[in-house]
């Protein structure tokens, strides 16, 4: 069964850190003008990755910015052990209903692709729609680092209780 995570890079591969940083940071990616990813957060995926071998999916609002060759660059740029192999579809959306639209393009996209082993990772909170499947990074200056958030994901795309 392929396990898939859905991934947003804003609070959770790069945080507050690194986004207001913006040009005045060493490792700022001049060639998509965007800035790096947190270290320790591609570090803590990493290890996620390593130990699940979930495919990417991006959902992030980086989707709208970059193509997928784009993103893949970057993801490899910053040193993360795999590249997306997709993004999701992307609807119109407002800011008063960014949350339900996102979840909305998560859950048909896993639906349209027979995906049942999946997780959202974003900093968004959309557990009103994604429940368990859904793992928030509630400090954006943790991210994915976050105390206790790489276990929980591992238990569950792991399948362990």
């Amino acid at each position: 069964m392929k396990k898939t995570i859905f991934l947003d890079i804003d609070g959770v591969l790069a945080t507050v850190k690194q986004y207001s940083l913006y040009t005045q940071s060493k490792s700022w990616l001049r060639k998509y003008n965007v800035y790096p990813f947190d270290k320790k957060c591609v570090k803590v995926f990493n290890d996620i990755l390593e130990k699940t071998d979930a495919e990417i999916v991006i959902s992030s609002d980086w989707r709208t910015e970059f193509t997928l060759e784009e993103l893949q660059d970057i993801f490899t740029i910053n040193g993360v052990i795999k590249t997306p192999v997709d993004v999701t579809p992307l609807h119109p959306t407002s800011m008063s209903w960014q949350e339900k639209n996102r979840a909305g393009e998560i859950l048909k996209y896993a639906k349209e692709n027979d995906i049942t082993n999946w997780i959202a990772i974003d900093d968004l909170d959309l557990s009103y729609w994604l429940k368990d499947s859904f793992f928030r990074c509630n400090s954006e200056w943790e991210g994915i680092k976050q105390s206790g958030l790489k276990d929980k994901i591992l238990k569950f795309l792991n399948n362990e209780k």
